[in-house]
């Protein structure tokens, strides 16, 4: 047997939601280099950003280039999703990977955490359902367009993303200390954030028993925090609770999505693959 067939998506398909993201660019050069054509979604899509960043950071050929197709659409309007998956219907004949990427997730150091990361007290009700809309109904609404290609194809890969705060709380004392000095309230992980997260769980369970039988696996891949230029006093306090003292390297996530979208884990399904530096082992 030849294991690096295993890992070949030479003619295949693969679709990422959230794809011009911090990591939806990991994920889609990921694929890229494995032979397959890539359908980025994104609610908003800075192609020429895009593209060269990935020309900057990995070399890419124009050829390369060339096998990804963009599709701005709001995965949380159902309208929207019909609309885009009838306009992307001849690119996904063969589809073998879907990546159930997008999510609110902010980065810390990067965004304005003042008004998006409020104390559960003072949340109002679309401050969490916002998170679920997103991770999990966006995300079926999606999967529910994609299964039937798999389906015609023979089968394939769905990998949903969850984080270590869908398995375990956040330690709030780490946000805490992004709060401004004088600004009164405290910045808080949402608890919205943790709901979907941990919902996405589940989602990966039902659709794995439900569509085995069509060989569609579906498996969770559940993260840590990636560096991103955070504030030192965050990367450490993160650092310390972490068993190898760091936050990741967003590339470090490359191999685990691979494996999970190929066949190097043609019998792993309704599982949880978590990549996070030992975080969740304390």
């Amino acid at each position: 047997m030849d294991i690096l067939k295993k890992f070949s998506l030479k003619d295949k398909t693969a679709v990422i939601t959230g794809g011009t993201g911090l990591l939806g660019s990991v994920y889609t050069h990921s694929l890229l280099s494995l032979g397959a054509s890539v359908i980025v979604i994104d609610k908003k899509i800075d192609k020429t950003k895009f593209i060269k960043n990935l020309i900057k950071e990995y070399n890419l050929t124009k050829e390369i280039i060339n096998k990804i197709k963009f599709v701005k659409c709001d995965i949380t309007n159902k309208k929207q999703i019909d609309e885009s998956f009838k306009k992307i219907r001849s690119n996904l004949k063969n589809l073998k990977v879907l990546i159930n990427n997008a999510s609110l997730v902010k980065q810390v150091g990067n965004d304005d955490l003042r008004y998006t990361y409020k104390p559960f007290l003072q949340m109002k009700q679309k401050d969490w359902e916002d998170f679920f809309s997103v991770d999990l109904t966006g995300a079926l609404l999606v999967t529910q367009k994609c299964i039937p290609f798999l389906r015609k194809n023979g089968g394939g890969s769905i990998i949903n993303i969850s984080s270590t705060y869908g398995i375990l709380s956040p330690d709030q004392r780490i946000y805490e200390s992004l709060s401004p000095k004088n600004f009164k309230q405290k910045i808080e992980k949402p608890i919205g954030y943790s709901i979907s997260k941990s919902g996405v769980l589940n989602m990966t369970r039902f659709l794995a028993t439900k569509f085995a039988e069509d060989k569609i696996r579906v498996n969770t891949l559940t993260l840590g925090g990636v560096y991103t230029n955070n504030p030192k006093t965050f990367v450490k306090s993160y650092s310390n609770k972490t068993p190898l003292q760091r936050m990741a390297d967003k590339n470090e996530y490359a191999g685990p999505i691979i494996f999970l979208a190929t066949d190097a884990s043609s019998y792993m399904t309704g599982s949880n693959l978590v990549v996070d530096g030992g975080w969740s082992t304390w």
